[in-house]
């Protein structure tokens, strides 16, 4: 165990967690709007919207929606193979130090699941695992694998959606036990209701797998990007990252009207012809926005970046959790209650006020401590000893 020492400080990837913070913001917005999408019969939330509404939930779905959650995921497999390389460096077997710390993700992800029917953490702990199946691989299989994981099993299990499947659950019932507990019941039945519906999406839809498969493509490309050290000595790959971001850039300007036709029902293709066309613009979308902040922080031209997103990232999981908090005191019947009763409009103000709020907490809290509250509880039982996390205790420690 001596040498699974956690990264210090001093070896953290700066924009690595500076685009960790960019991400949550867009993933708390996506979060927040999908509770009222996926959760709020239709015909309440028409009850309630204004044509500056429907102009937000467009803008929303063509900039926002399922890209920065595609950054959100590359990060976390840029991340968790910074771990298995860190491992391997010092000729420590990765598995089982890599299984304990997705046993734990995977609990918290349960956990938050409870709260929050729409939590990420426990499919990225079942996903992580196969990870350590390409530790030994070569780039271009890495690279070959994530093309496949993104686009071509979606794809046949979206097709299999589409022209197979024969669903013996009604979605729009589903919605409704949704909202009914959500917004009359006791935090107990919410918890049964999250429990008891979740089953719907693996086996009646199908969307679970879906996910996990393109959750496992933007691991393995983050970890592809790992290998090719394009954000550790970013100045250096700075050209190729701008050619990067001059052709995202023209497949997102492809893909906005694509998107747009689509979602008006103005293209005559099916669904599962047109969704790995969708996915791709998605994920260059989502480069783009990467690439645009790297652009902006190489060489120190807009040191501000870090100033804003850097502490946010560095307490991802924090965060990332605080936002189910938000949904319940807002949502729910043992907060607010207002589930139904929020407009596209007022998702925006209040995500817009809650991130500069968790701005402002974690460059508070990373003033005085170490790690996060939630990632210092990963870390210790992940390596199952303490470490201090008050900067003054870390002192004493030492002294």
């Amino acid at each position: 165990m001596t040498g699974q020492l956690p990264i210090q400080q001093q070896d953290r990837t700066i924009i690595v967690d500076v685009l960790r913070g960019f991400a949550l913001f867009g993933v708390l917005l996506g979060n927040f709007s999908s509770m009222l999408s996926n959760n709020v019969p239709e015909s309440i939330i028409d009850a309630h919207a204004t044509a500056f509404d429907h102009l937000l939930d467009q803008l929303h779905t063509i900039f926002i929606e399922n890209k920065f959650m595609t950054l959100f995921s590359i990060l976390f497999g840029y991340g968790f193979g910074v771990i298995m390389e860190r491992l391997e460096k010092k000729n420590i077997n990765s598995t089982p130090f890599f299984l304990r710390r997705m046993f734990w993700l995977f609990v918290f992800g349960c956990i938050n699941l409870a709260f929050w029917n729409g939590d990420i953490l426990h499919v990225y702990a079942m996903t992580g695992i196969f990870l350590l199946l390409f530790r030994k691989r070569s780039n271009r299989f890495v690279l070959l694998s994530s093309v496949f994981f993104l686009f071509v099993l979606p794809a046949v299990i979206r097709f299999y959606q589409q022209y197979k499947l024969s669903y013996s659950v009604n979605g729009d019932s589903i919605v409704n036990a949704y909202y009914e507990a959500y917004k009359f019941d006791s935090l107990k039945q919410v918890i049964i209701t999250n429990y008891k519906t979740y089953p719907f999406q693996w086996i009646y839809t199908w969307v679970e797998w879906r996910d996990m498969s393109e959750t496992l493509g933007r691991f393995l490309l983050g970890y592809y990007i790992l290998r090719l050290q394009l954000l550790v000595k970013l100045d250096e790959n700075i050209s190729f990252i701008k050619n990067i971001w001059k052709w995202t850039l023209l497949i997102t300007i492809i893909y906005i009207p694509l998107q747009v036709l689509a979602d008006k029902e103005m293209i005559s293709l099916p669904r599962s012809v047109l969704y790995p066309f969708i996915k791709a613009g998605i994920l260059s979308m989502a480069i783009f926005y990467a690439t645009s902040i790297a652009q902006l922080y190489s060489k120190q031209r807009a040191i501000w970046l870090k100033d804003i997103f850097r502490n946010l990232g560095r307490m991802t999981l924090t965060n990332y959790l605080m936002e189910t908090l938000l949904y319940v005191l807002v949502f729910y019947n043992i907060g607010l209650g207002l589930l139904g009763a929020f407009s596209f409009g007022m998702i925006w103000l209040v995500s817009l006020v809650f991130y500069f709020l968790q701005g402002l907490f974690s460059k508070w809290w990373l003033a005085k401590f170490y790690y996060g509250p939630v990632e210092w509880v990963w870390r210790q039982l992940t390596y199952r000893k303490r470490f201090p996390i008050a900067k003054r205790a870390s002192v004493r420690f030492q002294t």
